[in-house]
């Protein structure tokens, strides 16, 4: 049995959450030239996920990609070959569905997939998020508000231990 760490994406599931991802990000991850990023960051996450999760996941894949050739407004046409305007109007069909596990399917895989859109540090970047600035502004607030209070812990901390050695080889 192969490692979770040996998990690609076979190439269909690749086209198809190309295609997934362009109807659940926001325009500006093609703009960026993000779509292959973010399939490769959703891999990386089917890799670190438990097999049962993993093999739940590509059975919705497989289900959600088959069963476009059979609805209605685009016979035949597999989910990874449809036009963008079809695969979204498909997509929506899935997670507005009455039918539960079509609804949790495509909920979860829009999670998934807007997790890996939004690490992307192009996307980080273009939408403002800069974590790294707010944990700098945190930490100088913290050690100037809580400075004396630090100084005193790190010293009872360091200091030696004000409990006699009872226990050791004399009493033993």
């Amino acid at each position: 049995m192969a490692d979770l760490a040996d998990y690609k994406h076979p190439n269909s599931v690749r086209k198809l959450l190309q295609s997934m991802a362009r109807v659940v990000c926001p325009a500006k991850a093609q703009e960026l030239d993000l779509i292959d990023d973010i399939v490769d960051h959703v891999e990386l996450s089917m890799c670190a996920s438990p097999a049962g999760i993993r093999v739940a996941l590509l059975a919705g894949f497989s289900g959600y990609e088959l069963a476009s050739m059979v609805f209605p407004a685009h016979l035949g046409v597999r989910a990874s070959k449809l036009d963008a305007e079809k695969a979204r109007s498909y997509f929506d069909s899935w997670f507005h569905s009455k039918l539960a596990p079509q609804h949790e399917f495509a909920k979860g895989v829009k999670g998934l997939i807007s997790l890996a859109c939004y690490e992307q540090p192009a996307m980080m970047a273009d939408i403002g998020y800069t974590p790294q600035k707010w944990i700098d502004k945190s930490t100088r607030y913290r050690l100037q508000t809580y400075a004396d209070e630090i100084v005193e812990r790190e010293a009872e901390i360091l200091a030696p231990d004000p409990l006699p050695n009872v226990i050791g080889p004399a009493h033993s």
